[in-house]
């Protein structure tokens, strides 16, 4: 028992849950007449269209449309009684009919195109009368809207004037007024007893309008009407008003799509130009349009810059790549060149110490122990120090290249922003304060630290032997001055060849110790 409880009370939350959504959307129904082909009237050549362009309006607003063109009598009640079923129980309905129409008696009539009328009989059977669709109209319980493009000339007329059957027969311009009804909107092409007309056009001067007004969104229906009354009054320099009788106890929206202004909200920080060039194309009288021609102007400037760029930047690379391999190869050789040449000079220094000499051979000068310098020796010597200066140039001539091309990169960049800012004052795009390549060494044109020449100094004693020093090259001491003896590297120097020769410079040696 209790397992068939929960279930009717899952089916019921269930059917629940599926008719919400048919509830969230209200139910708009509309039934869209338009009469042309009158065997016994003139014709209205712009009936069907108006017809046809109100229906398809209404279908884009969400309304569910009955339609007919030129009907008979039969087919105006077929349409009629089919839009009376679909209105039962509907948000909002809608009437709309451009065609013949007139007013007999204080009532109005619509007439299909077979209709001949004759007199008074032939109008009561042979025609629609109006109060037979504002019935069906009364089966919607939401708003219920009639707007009758009919106000044309009368063309029984005459007939109906020749044949008085009663006392109290007349016979009016255009269409009588209605009498206003809780939750009915009735617009009129143009005011009651008065003739509206049919236009040169596509559709008739007020279908024409109601059209265009219908496919603006968030527009309240008073305010669509007053809006449509002003176009029609203008396009007809006055002569036509259409009116309007509205009794409604809330806001009703024809349109409900998102307004301009909705859509601008929610798209004025979008970087989407698809986007905002729709949004220009739906609404190019929109107080917004100025507005999001800017921001599209700039987000089409940005993605210039940001393609320019990347095209700047891949080019460059590549160039910056190719310089950097070379500058490392003409590096590498250098160092290669500097370090034979320096490997050469220490080699022969080292093969002219590594030489033993026996504890009791005796001591030899300096120049007797050095061996004469070989030709070879010198070419050799001299090419490698060619090599070294090939390469220094090769070095300095690649970091004028590197300072050339970081200055066309700049250029480059500078008529990248000029474009970009083209029509406008130009503002130069920042140039990244960073180093183009990495430096292997210090530029050729650098100031470099001016390191104190030296000099060799010969010093003869007693023995007549040439001893070898280095002293900086500073400055000789005034005339009459007391000569002071340079400390450092240079006295121990001297004190251990001296003590090696026998001179007496063991005191000195001492003391560097």
């Amino acid at each position: 028992m209790n397992a068939a409880v929960k279930l009717c009370a899952l089916v019921a939350l269930l059917s629940q849950l599926l008719v919400l959504p048919a509830l969230a959307q209200d139910r708009r129904v509309a039934l869209v007449i338009g009469n042309s082909a009158y065997k016994n009237a003139p014709a209205l050549p712009n009936t069907p269209n108006d017809a046809r362009d109100i229906a398809e309006a209404l279908r884009k607003v969400g309304f569910e449309v009955v339609d007919g063109v030129d009907l008979d009598k039969r087919g105006m009640d077929m349409v009629l009684s089919r839009f009376a079923r679909l209105a039962q129980d509907a948000d909002a309905v809608m009437f709309y009919y451009a065609g013949h129409g007139f007013q007999f008696n204080g009532e109005n009539f619509l007439v299909p195109v077979e209709a001949k009328i004759d007199d008074e009989i032939s109008v009561q059977y042979e025609t629609l009368k109006l109060s037979e669709v504002i019935t069906a109209l009364g089966f919607a319980k939401g708003v219920k809207i009639m707007v009758l493009d009919a106000c044309r000339n009368n063309p029984f007329v005459a007939q109906l004037s020749k044949k008085q059957a009663t006392r109290s027969f007349s016979v009016g311009t255009g269409l009588a007024p209605i009498a206003r009804a809780q939750g009915m909107v009735t617009a009129y092409a143009t005011q009651a007893n008065d003739v509206a007309a049919d236009g040169s056009g596509r559709n008739s001067p007020f279908t024409a309008a109601l059209v265009q007004e219908m496919k603006q969104p968030g527009l309240e229906i008073a305010t669509m009407f007053r809006r449509v009354q002003k176009v029609v009054y203008d396009a007809t320099g006055g002569k036509q008003t259409p009116e309007l009788s509205l009794s409604l106890l809330g806001d009703f929206y024809m349109n409900r799509e998102e307004t301009d202004a909705d859509i601008w909200k929610r798209l004025r920080t979008s970087d989407n130009p698809a986007e905002i060039k729709a949004f220009i194309q739906r609404f190019p009288g929109s107080f917004f349009a100025v507005d999001a021609k800017t921001r599209l102007d700039l987000i089409e400037r940005r993605n210039f810059s940001s393609s320019e760029r990347e095209k700047l930047e891949s080019e460059f690379a590549a160039r910056e790549k190719a310089l950097l391999e070379r500058v490392r190869e003409v590096e590498k050789s250098r160092q290669q060149a500097a370090t034979d040449l320096a490997g050469r000079d220490a080699g022969k220094t080292d093969a002219e110490r590594s030489v033993p000499r026996p504890a009791d051979a005796p001591a030899q000068a300096p120049a007797a122990i050095a061996p004469a310098v070989k030709p070879s020796d010198a070419s050799e010597r001299e090419r490698l120090a060619k090599k070294l200066a090939e390469r220094e140039q090769e070095l300095a001539a690649l970091e004028a290249e590197k300072a050339k091309l970081s200055q066309e990169r700049q250029e480059r960049e500078k008529a990248v922003a000029a474009r970009i800012n083209s029509g406008a004052t130009v503002k130069e795009l920042p140039v990244p304060e960073k180093p183009l390549l990495p430096s292997a060494r210090p530029p050729r044109h650098e100031a470099r630290p001016v390191q104190p020449q030296e000099r060799m100094v010969l010093d003869r004693r007693s023995t007549d032997v040439l001893l070898g020093g280095v002293e900086s090259a500073a400055p000789a001491p005034a005339r009459g001055s007391k000569a002071r003896r340079p400390s450092g590297p240079r006295d121990c120097t001297d004190a251990l060849m001296r003590a090696q020769l026998g001179d007496g410079g063991r005191n000195s040696l001492q003391d560097c110790r």
